[in-house]
């Protein structure tokens, strides 16, 4: 049976970005930021020489638990807030829950702390990883096609020709 705690229903979104700045910088992890903009949260920091930024969609009002704005409608209004609330909690629960498996991984050596996160390596131009390979996947999948990538800017295999 699953208490609450495990469902995430009663760990604070608050409590979740403490126990992800923790487990970062138990890590090494450094420069570690939260911010909100509209409905999306973020953390980002650094590591093993690279930036990192997670970006989490929050509900917020404005969407599809939006109710009227009358007086008469301010306990509708509550319980919309209250399940808003609740929603964004689990979002951060699982956020932490997932950087905690990432950074298990990569404490033990099973991964690196870049293969876990690589979709959200920063790249110069401030864009992730994911920002700039998400268009050519979808677009992969719609043609059936192998994506083609520079190869002047992947390392060389062996057996590759001399460039």
């Amino acid at each position: 049976m699953t208490d609450p705690y495990t469902r995430g229903d009663s760990y604070s979104s608050e409590a979740s970005r403490k126990h992800i700045r923790l487990s970062l910088e138990n890590y090494g992890a450094t420069d570690i930021i939260f911010s909100q903009r509209g409905s999306l949260g973020a953390v980002a920091f650094k590591g093993d020489g690279r930036q990192f930024r997670i970006v989490l969609q929050l509900l917020q009002s404005e969407g599809a638990l939006a109710v009227r704005g009358d007086i008469a409608d301010s306990r509708l209004r509550e319980a919309s807030a209250k399940v808003l609330e609740r929603v964004n909690r689990k979002s951060w629960h699982a956020l932490a829950l997932a950087i905690d498996a990432k950074l298990g991984a990569a404490t033990a050596g099973i991964a690196t702390l870049e293969s876990e996160f690589l979709a959200h390596v920063v790249l110069p131009g401030n864009h992730t990883v994911l920002d700039q390979i998400e268009a050519v996947i979808r677009s992969s999948y719609r043609s059936g096609q192998r994506p083609s990538f520079d190869h002047a800017a992947l390392p060389p295999q062996a057996g590759d020709p001399p460039s």
